[in-house]
């Protein structure tokens, strides 16, 4: 299971580009590449965030068989404050406009709420505003907007200031976390919020920064995101927070199709073998909310994914795919 894709962007260098491709565009990519996905060993996943409701009618397609897919739980698109984070994002001002805006995307199908913290865009920031204005308060808010529907609520939060907002306010899950400190994994751990490191968003970074020679400005802020990112989630390991494997493939410059590459990162971190593999499994589908999924037993859907090799001998295994098969049918 990957629990933060966006099947509406191929990933790569100019990601952020193509989330602005034209509509029909990005639809029968989102086709394509969830496929690809199903195809690596990706039998359920959530699409956390896509332009004008892509992810919903993808998963939407996905159920009803007719297009071969990963079983995907599906954002309607990012929720942010306006003045913040990028154009496509649904905005808001004030706490009835973000109520509003939750409610919308419940009414236009989504299965989860995304909400983005960031700070402000360029020269958007008004005098003596806050640094990032998706506020606690605020956060609360959304929280339980989207709780008293039973949705659960994924937050993006990649900054220091954004990742402190996040952890103490009860969301479902922290996205990225790539600064979180001490305090931020312990509130996380009594709150019983997953961490989704994507740790594949820098990894991908590090090799377009030297392969098409980024700016060294967009080289340093690979660097600063790996070293917060690998502290994150060691000191994650040591607090007891629940990790859920995601790579953010669209969402950043890591590509659709490279689980594997995410569960070796979080090897490196220091997590065993079983906990990666856990954290793609059982883990996971307790975030998503699949209980009939992530683990092989009597009576539950029989998602499974056949290996050429022993993954809890050398979690790379997991590129070595000799089939995959989906509710008992073989798909890949």
């Amino acid at each position: 299971m990957d629990c933060h894709v966006h099947y509406s962007s191929p990933g790569g260098p100019d990601w952020i580009a193509r989330f602005s491709d034209p509509l029909p565009e990005i639809s029968m990519r989102a086709i394509d590449l969830a496929e690809a996905s199903l195809r690596s060993g990706v039998t359920t996943a959530r699409d956390v965030g896509a332009p004008q409701g892509v992810s919903t009618k993808l998963a939407h397609m996905a159920r009803s068989g007719k297009i071969n897919a990963p079983n995907i739980r599906a954002a309607g698109t990012w929720i942010a404050h306006r003045g913040t984070y990028v154009s496509f994002a649904r905005h808001f001002g004030e706490a009835h406009e973000l109520r509003d805006a939750i409610r919308m995307e419940i009414e236009a199908g989504a299965e989860l709420i995304k909400v983005a913290l960031s700070g402000w865009n360029e020269g958007a920031r008004p005098k003596d505003a806050a640094e990032i204005p998706f506020s606690k308060k605020l956060l609360s808010v959304a929280v339980e907007e989207a709780h008293k529907a039973g949705f659960k609520i994924a937050c993006h939060a990649n900054d220091q200031a954004s990742c402190r907002i996040a952890a103490g306010a009860g969301v479902d899950s922290l996205e990225h976390g790539m600064f979180l400190e001490q305090g931020d994994l312990e509130a996380m751990a009594n709150n019983k919020t997953f961490l989704v490191p994507t740790m594949s968003v820098w990894d991908a970074m590090l090799y377009y920064a030297h392969a098409v020679d980024w700016p060294e400005a967009r080289k340093k802020r690979a660097e600063d995101l790996k070293r917060g990112s690998r502290l994150a989630v060691i000191g994650a390991v040591r607090a007891g927070v629940q990790i859920a494997l995601g790579t953010d493939a669209g969402g950043g410059a890591a590509r659709h199709g490279r689980i594997a590459r995410e569960a070796e990162l979080m090897v490196e971190c220091g997590l065993e073998p079983r906990d990666a593999l856990m954290a793609a499994t059982s883990s996971a589908s307790k975030l998503i909310g699949e209980d009939e999924r992530g683990t092989i037993e009597k009576g539950k859907i029989a998602d499974l994914v056949l290996l050429d090799a022993n993954p809890l001998e050398n979690v790379g295994a997991l590129r070595l795919i000799a089939a995959v098969f989906q509710g008992g049918r073989r798909v890949a």
